[in-house]
C-alpha cells in the first residue's frame, strides 16, 4: 500500500521623494534546487507565494511511514506526532517515504537550503502508520482519527489500500464532519479503476501528471478522481542530497500544500477548498480526472478578489 506637463510641474517633481518601486508580482525562492522544481513552476507557485506562504498554525498531517524531523528542509516545522502501530510518539522514518512527502507539502522554502515545499510555513504533524512501508486498514483508520483529534487541518495520505475498507471510510467521514480536509494519492498502477482512500466520498483524490499535463503511463486515473497535479518533485534524501520523488505520492502532498496555503489565507471549509481548487483549474480530459490540473496562479487571483 502504499503561485507631459508644464515647467513648474517639472520643478516640483524634482523635489519629491523617488517613487517606491512596484511590488514584485511573485516570490521566487532562493533555494538552490528551485530551478529543478518544474512541478511548482508549472502550476505558478511564485504567484501564490506572493499572496501567502502559509502559517505555522496550519497543520498538515502526513499519515505515512513517519517523518525525519532532522531533515534540513523540515527543520523547526515538525510537531510531536503519533505511531498508530505502537501508540507511542516515536515517529522517525526508517523507510524515507513519509519524509519525502512532508518535504513536498511543507519543506521550508526561501531559506537557502535544498528545495521549496508548497506551504513552507505550515507545520507538519507526523502520523506513522507504516513503519516498515506497509500499513493495515485498522492502523490507517486509527492514524486518521488521531490526526483529527490532535489539530490537523489537512491530512495527506500517499498510501493506497488493496481494497475499499469501511473502517477507513468511517475515519475519513469522521474527519470531514469535523472540517478536516483529506487528500489522497490515486495510485500508480496505470489503470482507471477507483482506488482507496482516494475514491472515498469527500476525499480529494489526486492523479499524477507530467510537465505537458499528460497522465504518466503508470498513473492511476479516471473521472472518479478530484484533481491532477505534477507527479515528480525534487526533494532531499536521507543524506541531504537532491533526489526525485515520482508518483501520485508526490502529486498528493503538492495538493495538500495548496490546501494548507488556502487554509492559512482563510479558506477553511472542505467545500470552499474543493471549489477553489477546481473552479479555475487547468482543464484536462475527464478520462484523466474530473477536476483538471491544479493552478496556483488562479488560486492567487481568487485570494486577491
Amino acid at each position: 500500500m502504499l503561485a507631459g506637463g508644464n515647467a513648474d510641474a517639472g520643478v516640483a517633481a524634482a523635489t519629491r521623494s523617488p517613487a517606491s518601486p512596484a511590488a514584485p508580482a511573485s516570490v521566487v525562492p532562493d533555494d538552490p534546487w528551485w530551478r529543478s522544481e518544474w512541478n511548482l513552476s508549472r502550476i505558478g507557485m511564485p504567484s501564490l507565494w506572493k499572496v501567502t506562504e502559509g502559517s505555522a498554525s496550519t497543520v498538515i498531517a502526513v499519515v505515512d511511514t513517519g517523518v525525519d524531523a532532522t531533515q534540513p528542509d523540515l527543520a523547526g516545522g515538525v510537531l510531536t506526532g503519533y505511531d498508530a502501530t505502537t501508540g507511542s510518539d516515536v515517529t522517525g522514518d526508517s523507510v524515507g517515504h513519509g519524509t519525502l512527502v512532508a518535504e513536498v507539502a511543507a519543506g521550508r522554502g526561501d531559506n537557502g537550503v535544498g528545495g521549496a515545499g508548497v506551504c513552507w510555513r505550515c507545520s507538519i504533524l507526523p502520523v506513522r502508520v507504516a513503519p516498515n512501508g506497509t500499513a493495515t486498514a485498522v492502523g490507517l483508520a486509527e492514524g486518521i482519527r488521531w490526526a483529527v483529534e490532535h489539530g490537523a487541518d489537512v491530512i495527506n495520505i500517499s498510501l493506497v489500500l488493496t481494497a475499499s475498507d469501511p473502517t477507513v471510510g468511517a475515519a475519513i467521514q469522521y474527519a470531514e464532519e469535523r472540517g478536516v480536509i483529506v487528500v489522497a494519492a490515486a495510485g500508480n498502477d496505470g489503470g482507471a479503476n477507483p482506488t482507496y482512500p482516494a475514491a472515498f466520498p469527500g476525499v480529494i483524490g489526486v492523479v499524477a501528471t507530467d510537465a505537458a499535463d499528460h497522465a504518466y503511463s503508470w498513473a492511476t486515473r479516471g473521472s472518479w478522481t478530484t484533481l491532477a497535479a505534477p507527479g515528480c518533485a525534487t526533494v532531499g534524501d536521507a543524506a541531504g542530497a537532491a533526489t526525485q520523488l515520482c508518483g501520485s505520492s508526490a502529486a498528493a502532498p503538492l495538493v495538500s500544500g495548496l490546501v494548507g496555503l488556502l487554509w492559512s489565507a482563510g479558506v477553511r471549509s472542505p467545500a470552499a477548498v474543493r471549489a477553489a481548487l477546481t473552479s479555475d483549474s487547468e482543464p484536462l480530459d475527464r478520462s484523466i480526472t474530473a477536476g483538471g490540473r491544479v493552478d496556483a496562479t488562479s488560486l492567487a487571483a481568487q485570494l486577491k478578489r
